[in-house]
């Protein structure tokens, strides 16, 4: 369901200005252009990858503009939520996310090598043969899945400097 900007003009708080219709649709075609940008040249699977960034960062610089936290953070969604309409991005069903659909309804087998380093596991050990190497991978994990958030954050950035 789209959002209604019809709303937008009787928000409630000091900075509510701040966020005229033309500046919001700004924000959303900025932001519509990168998701779309990432998935086509195939560094997201999904549209909806950037979601949870997105919306820590506007939310971010709407109380740093002086807006409260919860009118920034529904401000912050609603933004969010009719970029990915613009897009296209649909969620997938709960069933669809779930090991099982992808695995044709089997159960998975257990782990017989380290995720990280390959070392073979004891039985007590079901993915990591140490802490060390649970550590280290679930590390590499975040820094590769931030890294990309991170630029997507950067390039939106960049181009909402050149258009001011």
């Amino acid at each position: 369901m789209p959002f209604d900007m019809s709303g937008l003009a009787k928000l409630k708080t000091r900075k509510a200005k701040a966020a005229t219709v033309p500046r919001r649709a700004t924000l959303v075609l900025l932001i519509v252009s990168v998701i779309q940008e990432d998935h086509r040249e195939g560094i997201n699977p999904t549209l909806l990858n950037h979601e949870g960034t997105l919306i820590a960062s506007l939310r971010s610089g709407l109380c740093l503009r002086g807006w409260s936290w919860p009118e920034a953070d529904r401000n912050a969604r609603a933004i969010v939520a009719e970029a990915f309409t613009r897009a296209g991005a649909k969620r997938p069903a709960w069933k669809e996310g779930q090991p099982e659909h992808t695995e044709g309804g089997i159960i998975r087998q257990t782990r017989t090598t380290c995720a990280n380093c390959e070392k073979g596991l004891e039985p007590e050990q079901h993915m990591y043969c140490c802490k060390t190497c649970a550590m280290a991978h679930r590390a590499r994990l975040w820094r590769s899945e931030n890294l990309e958030q991170a630029r997507a954050i950067d390039r939106l950035r960049r181009r909402k400097h050149a258009q001011a």
